[in-house]
């Protein structure tokens, strides 16, 4: 039972007297957590069977209401079962206030019940002018839900992309939810992100041929065979030495290493398939489309690679030699930045190719000044890619690479002329 003290001390809003004031009322319930900020009195209540929401909660609002204090004018209810973690349930209260009042004229008495009915007069037209106004919308109109299942919606290309882009990831981690393993979690989203780019490049690039099938043939040879390929003959003297002289603490020595070995071997095994599929069976007569191919072989690659690397992030992760952020940024950089980057190494190394099919009197000359440009640029990232020389190296990277495709047709003609003034001299 409740002593008056108890009351008075909960009225001056004793916290502990407000709190055993509210469990005096209750039955089985207990108060697990009790706070108040300001007016807001925020409750958790325990029991061993879930408290009953409405029960509790017209209890406490009317204990709280009798006291007649402006010291509490919301509460914030929570239920749960003993030895749970989380509520299952919350309820907020608002608690009209007593203030006592010095007695008044009949005649105030009767202007106050007059602005009283006044506002609530307002409120019903207010209320009904809204309603009103809901009912001119036509269904139809605010929610069109046929035309979302109209056939022409879909044959819009930028509709399918914002489809795909948007879903893809979700449909990652519906996949992941069924025992998928990190690799392959690292291969779709991969596939994901240099889908994106090629998608970019596409349109930057504008090949005058396109072949979904060609495509997808450089991306995955260079994938699941040039690599396999280039792993082989990095093992092999002299490039095996070149790959170790990339850790040496010496920078030329690095420098060396990552243009000679690791950019010379790399840029040469996603330029195989656009030298294989392309200008062997002669199907190339301008830059342009082997620039694309080659930077879709350049995909393949930093998939490949980005997924290789994304194991050795998260087993960095897992023993702790990388930290949470480390971990989020580097994933971000190898499946986002860097196939980017892997994509315009190699569509320079196609583009020289085919400026060669066109140029075929200095064909092997031009395909090595294609390579050994993409190589220096690979090999002097790769040493300062800590740095912001690397970042420049990238931007150097990319902007060349837009500059080769801007002046296309100039290259093409100096080289049709000089194939023509060869092929002068030797009649």
């Amino acid at each position: 039972m409740t002593d008056n003290h108890t009351v008075e001390l909960a009225k001056q809003g004793d916290d502990l007297a407000i709190a055993n004031l509210i469990e005096d009322s209750l039955e089985q319930e207990k108060i697990a957590k009790y706070e108040r900020k300001d007016n807001c009195l925020k409750l958790v209540l325990e029991a061993e069977k879930l408290p009953e929401q409405q029960k509790i909660a017209a209890i406490i609002h009317k204990t709280i209401t009798d006291l007649e204090t402006d010291l509490i004018t919301k509460i914030v209810l929570y239920g749960q079962k003993i030895g749970e973690t989380f509520p299952e349930w919350n309820q907020e209260l608002e608690i009209e206030t007593v203030k006592p009042q010095a007695k008044t004229s009949n005649s105030n008495s009767d202007f106050s019940k007059k602005s009283n009915r006044s506002d609530k007069s307002n409120k019903e037209i207010n209320k009904n002018e809204f309603i009103e106004a809901l009912q001119t919308f036509e269904f139809k109109s605010v929610f069109p839900y046929q035309q979302v299942f109209n056939p022409d919606l879909y044959r819009s290309n930028l509709v399918k992309l914002l489809l795909c882009f948007g879903l893809f990831p979700l449909a990652i981690s519906s996949f992941a939810s069924s025992d998928a393993s990190l690799e392959d979690i690292a291969w779709m989203l991969g596939i994901y992100y240099a889908f994106i780019w090629g998608i970019v490049l596409y349109n930057l690039i504008k090949p005058t041929q396109f072949s979904l099938k060609t495509s997808l043939q450089c991306v995955f040879f260079t994938a699941l065979i040039g690599i396999p390929l280039l792993i082989f003959v990095q093992q092999i003297p002299p490039f095996s030495f070149l790959y170790a002289a990339t850790d040496n603490s010496n920078v030329i020595y690095n420098l060396m290493g990552y243009i000679l070995g690791v950019g010379v071997l790399e840029e040469l095994c996603k330029g195989l398939p656009v030298y294989f599929f392309l200008l062997k069976p002669g199907k190339l007569e301008e830059p342009l489309t082997p620039a694309f191919y080659g930077s879709m072989s350049g995909l393949g690659f930093a998939i490949a690679e980005g997924v290789h690397y994304s194991l050795i992030y998260a087993a960095g992760f897992s023993f702790g030699s990388i930290d949470a952020s480390g971990h989020i940024l580097l994933t971000t950089v190898r499946f986002i930045s860097l196939p980017l980057i892997h994509a315009i190494w190699a569509g320079i190394v196609g583009y020289f190719i085919g400026l060669a099919a066109i140029n075929p009197s200095r064909k092997n000359p031009i395909i090595f000044i294609g390579v050994a440009i993409s190589a220096i640029l690979h090999g002097v990232y790769d040493t300062f890619a800590s740095s912001e020389i690397g970042v420049i190296v990238l931007a150097f990277s990319i902007l060349l690479f837009v500059t080769y495709l801007r002046s296309s047709k100039e290259m093409i003609r100096e080289m049709q002329q000089f194939e023509e003034k060869y092929q002068k001299s030797i009649f």
